[in-house]
């Protein structure tokens, strides 16, 4: 039996997030501005996002899109994995959500994995669910974590 979870009390709960992927730049934007640690993984590996108010010589980064948004989004490199995360937010098809299971939510010690919407799969649910980690899906992780205040 699949227990449902608070998606606010999930993100009121962590510290850490995990975007192996994302739809578009609003999302690591809100969760920063939200407090919380967030990384990136790309196939170079894992990076810490920041904003920052100018870009650092040779960096390149997301410029603010409208008046809303301050500062430049840039992830900084990290020669290795984070130590652990609370939460790893997925946006990539289904079938690399195993993978992305096993290789980092499991070795990085997260509590839950949330499928950013509009991504689903009840095969990722089962999975997650025997894995021992909170599952969320059908809801924007950034539009959520807007609401935590």
């Amino acid at each position: 039996m699949e227990l449902k979870h608070d998606p606010i009390e999930i993100l009121r709960s962590a510290k850490t997030i995990l975007l192996v992927d994302w739809p578009d730049q609003r999302v690591p934007r809100t969760l920063l501005n939200a407090g919380f640690a967030v990384f990136g993984f790309s196939p170079n590996g894992y990076a810490r996002a920041a904003l920052v108010d100018e870009l650092p010589e040779g960096q390149t980064g997301f410029a603010p899109r409208n008046g809303d948004e301050k500062g430049y989004l840039i992830f900084n490199k990290l020669d290795k994995a984070p130590g652990s995360v609370d939460i790893v937010c997925i946006y990539r098809p289904e079938a690399e959500h195993p993978a992305i299971i096993e290789n980092k939510a499991v070795p990085l010690k997260a509590k839950a994995v949330w499928l950013q919407a509009p991504i689903t799969s009840a095969q990722t649910a089962a999975l997650a669910q025997q894995k021992g980690l909170i599952f969320i899906e059908n809801t924007d992780v950034a539009e959520t974590a807007q609401r935590l205040k």
